[in-house]
């Protein structure tokens, strides 16, 4: 058990859950996916391919003598890879003619997909059907067919039809007299579904010193791996580096997967390096296999995982992906080569800095708006108060709480380069988020009253302010209906705005910037609590309805109120944040706000997430706050979290299986992260026996330990998002062939709509650039897993000494007086200089080795134990106290040489890297302790800890100790071996 990673995660990781905060507040229309009929076991479902356009449940020709039969109502593609070998189109027709001519219509049939888009079309011929295509005689003689799908591909065996990217039956071919019905359209095979790769890896890889867990999963009629050896393997040298045994017995069968899953630890391996776990004789039944297995060529006797990476700082590639996202999202700017690669493209909608509203926009002499900058949403292009707020706010939470894991990312963006005109001397994230928030600020109201509109959107290829209450045809719409202002996004802006204040306001190149976020924040507020400002729960426009209710407004109003307390409290104004005070207390308790704490509602995408947010913002940090609400938080976040620690799924979430709905993955990075933050507003450090697997086990889940054996990030492991919905890559930037850039985050397996895809809720994905229900990029769904990985990083990395802030030092920029100041002058002269600059390159870069060590711990003042090894002398040390201080015994023993080496070589990376302190200002008194470094060139490295740890504390100490326990010596009173000293 990793106890030492649990000592520094409560006081490093806070995370916000947004989830509802980060979806446009849209009346959506309601999903119509294919619907299934049930088979046995593990057999393909048979796909009914329903009208939704006609109630009698037919389809009908058109009058341009043909239909298009669609699957899924949703226009998104699906796959029929598995039913390609033995499965059929099914279907009945019949003619309704409407000049009497004797004898049946023929009529075309075929396939069509759509894939990076282009659409292409396989039509059966009747050599192909092995019958003429012809309906039934008329007046409802319904004639049958069963259309092989394999013989249809197999005659086109040059054609682009791509059986994962299936998009429609296309009939056509009709004559003009006779209008065609088709009725009991279905897909079906006798065939099984196919089994996912049977070991399930996180495809980035494992920090050296976590715990490491792999799954192996299997459907049961393949028999049993229990029993059965797997090995850890090096990947550049074919060497078994550790083997263990799998258990005999499953976790209980899993409702996402349909399979026995059992856990592979291996978290013994340490040694930097690509691996990949075999289990080499698992004798599973080869008559098990699907068609579709035998064709991804999966073996049931030698199963091998995926390669994977053991290291520090592993998932840093991937954070730095996750954000690099953001300048592929850009608007408002041409995307260079130099910071874009083979992505670069033009400023695609130029036009963004003319905006009209949608009331006035037939007006040739009309207001315009500037809202260029920010992001696209997603794979469209439009921009959502609303989403774009509760993105943010998960990005500064992730920043403000870890700020060395981003500021050692190199983004490679304008605002980066010194050689560019944009180049801002602060953070590159910083500069990132910024270019959202910017585009934010535009949507408040000409008059600067504090109001924001809801969202711009497109007509067409034309942006408009969404401004009225329906969608008009005509530019007519009554006074009362124009210039529409939301209350909910205006909540929205007044919450992020007041939390931006509180990052940018301590970065000198962003001083301004923050004090007009602030300001902005601040108007926010005061016309949200004017009562003379209609609420509009509905504005529609371009081509949506934005609504919500009161308790959604509820809900952002206690955010806001959190925030900006917390904001207002910290700057240097003359305002006190006395009047968001008063509101916490008057609405903590309200249904709407304590709606966060449901624990089947906080999972929900109208849950109470941003209220949630509100009491962090409140409770972080403040020594001072209302009891009753204090109280009120620590009561129901405990209940909430025993409930969802309660329901652990087979694959390291706590995450249920119903919750896998559109856009499921970043609720399932949220509601792990959501865990750890009200832990460090209660306790400053977790009291939960095991609460890191959730935040890491999630991450690994998304990087491919889950059902399907896929990581959903584009370019983050070998089997990974390959396609993305997205305008831009599918259409305007496409490459050929076909890519699209790492980084990308998609929503997830979703079987409320796509239960076509496989009868297992976990299972139903379809990495498509034509499925936007499960592969469709988000900015929030970004957001969500940045923090959630920057979470896990800030555990797994120990700040060592900070290197760009020596940098600064010894250039002359003036640096802030924290506590760790001091630590930069590592030869103790007073002075940060070169001298400290070489001095710390080469005890990082391993020129001089650990010469001794000094471990010392201590309780109220009195020094409890020291341990003192010498290298050089190969001597051990050690003393031994009450808890008074007073002696007790002392040991003296000589330590083998050669245990003395492998300790170093095992031990020095852990000591290396620590840290200058380590303290848990919420503890007083406590534990502790002291560690004194001693290099060969003469350099001691001091370390300090008061009721914190390193992560790699049970490690080292056990390493400690096992190296000790070989001394050699006599244990005697302290006084005794004082007198034989002397």
């Amino acid at each position: 058990m990793n106890t030492e990673k649990r000592t520094r995660l409560g006081s490093k990781i806070v995370s916000a859950v947004l989830a509802a905060a980060m979806l446009p507040s849209v009346a959506l229309f309601k999903s119509n996916a294919a619907n299934t009929d049930p088979t046995p076991g593990t057999q393909l479902q048979t796909i009914l391919v329903n009208s939704t356009y006609n109630p009698d449940g037919i389809w009908r020709t058109q009058e341009w003598g043909g239909e298009n039969i669609i699957p899924n109502s949703n226009w998104t593609t699906m796959s029929i890879r598995d039913y390609y070998e033995n499965g059929t189109v099914n279907f009945e027709v019949n003619c309704l003619r409407i000049i009497t001519v004797p004898g049946p219509s023929s009529f075309t049939i075929g396939l069509k997909s759509k894939k990076h888009g282009v659409e292409t079309q396989i039509n059966w011929t009747e050599e192909i059907a092995g019958q003429p295509l012809e309906s039934g005689e008329p007046y409802m003689e319904w004639k049958s067919f069963s259309l092989p799908i394999k013989d249809l591909v197999d005659a086109y065996p040059e054609s682009d039809f791509s059986l994962d990217d299936f998009w429609l039956i296309a009939v056509g071919g009709v004559d003009d007299s006779d209008v065609l019905e088709f009725r009991n359209v279905t897909i079906s095979s006798p065939d099984d579904e196919r089994q996912y790769p049977f070991i399930k890896v996180n495809q980035v890889g494992y920090d050296t010193y976590a715990e490491k867990e792999a799954r192996v999963s299997n459907f049961p009629k393949f028999g049993t791996l229990g029993g059965k050896t797997y090995e850890v393997v090096n990947a550049d040298t074919d060497e078994t580096v550790f083997s263990g045994e799998i258990s005999s017995v499953p976790l209980q069968l899993d409702e996402a997967s349909g399979e026995d899953i059992r856990i592979l630890n291996f978290s013994e391996v340490k040694t930097p390096g690509e691996y990949f776990i075999r289990i080499p004789n698992a004798g599973l039944d080869p008559d098990a296999l699907s068609p579709r297995d035998k064709y991804e060529g999966l073996d049931v006797n030698t199963i091998e995982s995926v390669k994977f990476t053991i290291g520090e700082n592993v998932y840093g590639g991937l954070l730095t992906d996750l954000v690099r996202y953001y300048y592929f999202q850009r608007q408002g700017i041409d995307l260079e080569e130099k910071y874009a690669g083979e992505f670069a493209r033009e400023n695609l909608h130029p036009n963004d800095v003319t905006v009209k509203k949608w009331s006035d926009r037939g007006n040739p002499d009309a207001e315009t708006t500037d809202v260029s900058q920010g992001w696209y949403d997603a794979g469209d292009y439009g921009k959502y108060i609303n989403p774009a707020a509760g993105t943010l706010e998960d990005l500064l939470f992730a920043y403000e709480l870890n700020p060395e894991v981003f500021n050692s990312l190199n983004l490679n963006i304008p605002e980066t380069d010194p050689a560019n005109p944009r180049y801002v001397n602060a953070p590159g994230f910083l500069s990132e988020v910024k270019w959202e928030l910017d585009m934010l600020l535009k949507f408040e109201h000409s008059s600067k009253d504090g109001s924001f509109y809801i969202a711009a959107n497109y007509d067409g290829n034309t942006i408009y302010m969404e401004d009225t209450l329906t969608r008009e045809t005509t530019h007519t719409s009554p006074e009362t209906d124009r210039d529409l202002r939301s209350h909910q996004a205006t909540a929205n802006a007044a919450a992020v705005l007041a939390h931006a204040y509180m990052v940018y306001k301590d970065v000198p190149a962003y001083k301004d910037f923050a004090e007009q976020c602030l300001s902005t924040a601040i108007r926010a507020w005061n016309w949200l609590n004017n009562p003379d400002n209609k609420k509009n729960f509905s504005i529609g426009a371009a081509n949506r309805t934005y609504s919500f209710t009161q308790e959604d407004l509820d809900r952002d109003m206690f955010w806001a109120a959190g925030a900006l307390y917390r904001a207002i409290k910290a700057a240097p104004i003359n305002m006190s944040p006395a009047e968001q005070e008063d509101y916490i207390a008057e609405h903590y308790e309200d249904p709407s706000v304590i709606n966060c704490f449901d624990a089947d509602m906080s999972l929900s995408y109208n849950h109470g997430a941003r209220s949630f947010s509100g009491f962090v913002h409140y409770l972080y940090g403040n020594d001072t706050p209302n009891s009753d609400v204090a109280d009120y938080f620590r009561t129901e976040f405990n209940t909430w979290y025993t409930k969802t620690t309660a329901r652990p799924d087979n694959w390291g979430t706590v995450y249920p299986t119903w919750g896998y709905w559109w856009g499921a993955n970043q609720v399932i990075a949220q509601s792990a992260a959501t865990m750890m933050i009200g832990n460090l507003i209660l306790y400053g450090e977790n009291p939960y026996e095991r609460p890191l697997p959730y935040l890491e086990g999630t991450m690994h889940h998304l990087l491919g330990v889950n059902p399907l054996s896929f990581s959903y990030v584009s370019g983050a492991g070998e089997n990974s998002v390959k396609n993305i919905y997205s305008d831009i890559y599918s259409n305007a930037k496409k490459l050929d062939p076909y890519k699209a850039p790492p980084g990308y985050f998609t929503e997830g397996s979703n079987h409320y709509d796509n239960r076509h895809l496989s009868k297992y809720d976990g299972k139903c994905y379809l990495d498509s650039d034509t499925e936007y229900t499960t592969n469709e990029n988000t900015i929030y769904g970004n957001a969500a897993m940045i923090l959630l990985v920057s979470s896990v990083m800030a555990d797994q990395q120990e700040p060592a000494t900070d290197v760009l802030q020596l940098k600064k030092q010894l250039l002359g920029v003036e640096i802030n007086n924290d506590p760790q100041s001091s630590s930069y002058d590592l030869n103790d002269d007073y002075v940060a200089d070169v001298f400290d600059l070489a001095l710390m390159k080469s005890v990082k870069t391993g020129q001089h080795e650990i010469s001794a060590i000094t471990i010392t711990s201590s309780s109220f003042g009195a020094t409890m134990s020291e341990d003192y090894v010498d290298f050089s002398n190969s001597l051990y040390t050690e003393y031994r106290g009450d808890i008074t201080g007073k002696p007790i015994t002392t040991f003296t023993g000589k330590i083998p040489e050669d245990k003395a080496a492998e300790f170093l070589t095992s031990a020095s990376p852990m000591f290396n890297r620590l840290n200058y302190s380590y303290i848990n200002w919420n503890i007083l008194d406590g534990i502790q302790w002291r560690i004194a470094i001693e290099y060969s060139n003469g350099y001691v490295k001091r370390v300090y800890g008061s009721n914190a740890f390193p992560r790699s504390w049970s490690t080292m100490i056990e390493l400690f100790d096992e190296l000790t326990a070989y001394a050699e010596g006599i244990i005697m009173p302290l006084t005794t071996a004082l007198e034989t000293e002397n």
